[in-house]
């Protein structure tokens, strides 16, 4: 078992240069995975494609795959119908609220959406379909125990811990096993493949960022991104479920530890001053720790941290972040 804080070590005392970057990203991969209980090699996935249909320009393709414990992902794909080579790959991940269907639909800004069992609620949707209209091609998944997937993922997580796993880690499996299919397909180029989501999206955007060597870049909104050990100091500690909490993380490293130890792989926080799921001080630790080391690594421009006045939601001016960041790391590529 690693001591604690040893990632911060050697992210801070022996890795100066972009050269020596790579065993410390392998490290990093290692020990989330550790903590996560799952391996650390990609996973497979055996999709079905059940049905694709042609609106407004752009193909949506309704598939699904089987993933651990006898469960099956749902999600739509989507891309430009006139769009031909390898696109660039954006995996959308939703919030606790929403599902594949929230962030898939024809309408795009704020509008009214139920989850199943839920009353209607305002919330950002249509924005997976959106990235796909200006380019890409984008993977919106219903993910474990949310959006009419049961059992719901808290109870998961409860009984996970007894089994000695995780429900982080079965989260991130699914949205690997997505990756697995995206690099499978003849019109992605697998060098070029992002993820981003909002709250619940966001934290497992930016962990499958620190997990997967695939991921190229991460955009995580309202994810929690800042600092675990600040949190629990500073935070509304009931506000996460059994799910956002991993066991023995803090004994490893904190997420800026982590974050740190892969500079200068492209990503992007967005973090609003008022967003309850993460207070300002526990984001300005994580600037404080991660920009050095992108610094360091040659390539400062490669982390972006936004802190707009706000609160925990999805808005117009996070989606444009979200564009620009991917045009600049995906797209131009």
């Amino acid at each position: 078992m690693l001591p604690r804080r040893l990632l911060m070590v050697f992210v801070f005392a022996l890795a100066p240069s972009p050269a020596q970057e790579a065993p410390f990203a392998g490290l990093a991969r290692t020990t989330f995975a550790d903590l996560l209980k799952i391996p650390l090699a990609p996973p497979q996935a055996s999709v079905t494609v059940h049905r694709a249909t042609d609106e407004d320009g752009v193909r949506i393709e309704d598939v699904s795959w089987d993933s651990l414990d006898g469960e099956r992902v749902p999600a739509f794909v989507m891309r430009p119908v006139n769009a031909s080579g390898r696109l660039p790959a954006i995996v959308c991940l939703h919030g606790s609220g929403g599902s594949r269907e929230s962030e898939s639909g024809a309408k795009f800004g704020v509008g009214e959406y139920a989850a199943a069992g839920q009353k209607p609620h305002p919330r950002f949707v249509g924005w997976a379909r959106e990235l796909a209209r200006r380019g890409y091609l984008t993977i919106a998944l219903t993910q474990r125990g949310l959006g009419g997937r049961a059992p719901r993922i808290n109870d998961q997580a409860n009984v996970m811990l007894v089994q000695g796993r995780t429900a982080m880690g079965a989260v991130l499996y699914e949205i690997r096993q997505s990756v697995t299919y995206l690099q499978s397909r003849p019109d992605v180029d697998p060098a070029r493949i992002g993820t981003t989501g909002l709250s619940f999206g966001g934290i497992t955007a930016f962990y499958v960022w620190i997990l997967d060597h695939r991921v190229a870049a991460a955009a995580p909104i309202c994810g929690g991104v800042g600092s675990v050990e600040a949190f629990i100091r500073l935070g509304s500690i009931g506000y996460h479920g059994s799910y956002w909490w991993v066991p023995g993380m803090l004994a490893r490293g904190d997420q800026a530890d982590f974050a740190a130890a892969l500079a200068p792989k492209p990503l992007m926080v967005w973090a609003p001053t008022e967003d309850i799921g993460m207070p300002k001080e526990a984001v300005d630790r994580f600037v404080n720790v991660v920009a050095p080391a992108y610094e360091r690594a040659g390539n400062r421009s490669a982390l972006e941290v936004h802190q707009p006045p706000g609160v925990h939601e999805m808005t117009m001016e996070s989606f444009e972040a979200i564009e620009r960041f991917f045009d600049k790391w995906l797209k131009a590529r």
